[in-house]
């Protein structure tokens, strides 16, 4: 992933952290069978890239990246390192916000390449649209790819972004690895992930309901000592004691057990806060993935993925009573439930496969800096 052979290769900028994988360590996982492929890894094996990642910049950056990585962090060394090195690669392309923009303001200051593409999460925040509107950015982005079409539009309607530069590219779940292994399902209901979720008002749909409740985060919402569970806006913060007897918190399960979670489930609830971009996508995606019927928060931003009644079913935010109507919905209707998660499947491999994804990411950046 990081021969250097004289080649101009292209540059793919990953989000870095202290203790990331490498790129070549996450390929063999993936090919091991013990994680998903990871969407960066495989698109930079598509187009030729290195990757710029945690590994890279403690073994390959240059001075300055690392002094600056010392005092200020990963972002602005990544950033400072892409710029300095902009000459050597034929494309680049950062895989967040926080990369892309600013990186894009050093083209434009430098008046120099304008072919950058950005795959973009969530361009509304203020910190973020500043880039684009006023300091207008974009001059110096070739492509925005955007998972949500809701904030494909806000960038057209609100940041001044033009239409010619976006891309709505659904976000993805590996296919090879999302895989029902056939079991029967259990009286489970599970729920996964942390970002934007509103916890408090599942706790409160689910409360004496006949089935059991598994929530699984990916990093600590609740503190060791007095284990305060972050609920968001609807309930605050409660102590892990007061959860419903039928709810189970579980913490850092790696990818072979959320895949059991997920094989075990009758169907996965996507509680959300009413935030306006896809919140909880990658959850929607492997569930779909898996052949579950999904129930998800019709927040301001989930707009893509769910058609209602044919996948899964959206609830209105912050409404305990929907959500529980619902989930009662289809636990008691198993068939309708099964046919919602097959229409689901068939949804995912058509739409949502990361096969698919690379080849999408790939064909924009070579058409736009060829």
């Amino acid at each position: 992933m990081t021969v250097d052979d004289g080649r101009r290769r292209s540059l793919v900028l990953a989000p870095a952290w202290p203790g990331q994988p490498s790129a070549d360590e996450l390929m063999r996982s993936a090919k091991a069978g013990e994680r998903p492929r990871t969407d960066y890894v495989e698109l930079a094996h598509a187009i030729d890239a290195d990757v710029m990642d945690m590994a890279y910049l403690v073994n390959r950056a240059t001075w300055l990246a690392r002094a600056v990585m010392r005092r200020s962090g990963t972002v602005p060394a990544q950033v400072i390192e892409a710029f300095l090195l902009r000459r050597r690669y034929r494309h680049i392309m950062a895989r967040a916000d926080r990369l892309g923009l600013p990186l894009a303001g050093l083209f434009k200051l430098a008046r120099s390449r304008r072919d950058l593409v950005l795959v973009s999460v969530w361009l509304s925040p203020r910190k973020k649209a500043v880039f684009l509107r006023p300091l207008r950015v974009h001059s110096h982005l070739k492509a925005i790819v955007n998972y949500s079409s809701v904030q494909m539009h806000h960038a057209a309607e609100r940041l001044g972004v033009p239409r010619a530069k976006l891309h709505h590219v659904l976000m993805q779940a590996d296919e090879r690895f999302w895989r029902h292994d056939g079991r029967p399902s259990e009286n489970l209901v599970c729920a996964v992930g942390a970002e934007a979720r509103d916890y408090g008002t599942l706790l409160e749909a689910v409360r004496g309901l006949d089935v059991q409740v598994e929530i699984a985060v990916g990093s600590s919402v609740f503190r060791s000592g007095d284990a305060a569970l972050d609920l968001g806006p609807t309930f605050g913060s409660i102590l892990a004691s007061d959860l419903p007897p039928n709810v189970r918190l579980r913490q850092q399960l790696d990818h072979r057990e959320l895949r059991d979670l997920y094989a075990r489930a009758r169907l996965v609830v996507v509680p959300l806060q009413d935030v306006d971009f896809d919140a909880g996508g990658t959850v929607i995606c492997e569930a779909m993935m898996m052949g579950r019927p999904v129930v998800v928060t019709h927040a301001r931003g989930q707009a893509d993925f769910i058609q209602h009644r044919e996948t899964g079913m959206y609830v209105p935010p912050a409404d305990p009573r929907a959500l529980r109507l619902a989930l009662e919905h289809l636990l008691t209707n198993r068939e309708e439930a099964e046919r919602m998660g097959r229409a689901a499947k068939r949804f995912a491999e058509a739409h949502l496969t990361l096969d698919g994804w690379v080849a999408a990411i790939a064909e924009i950046i070579r058409a736009q800096a060829d």
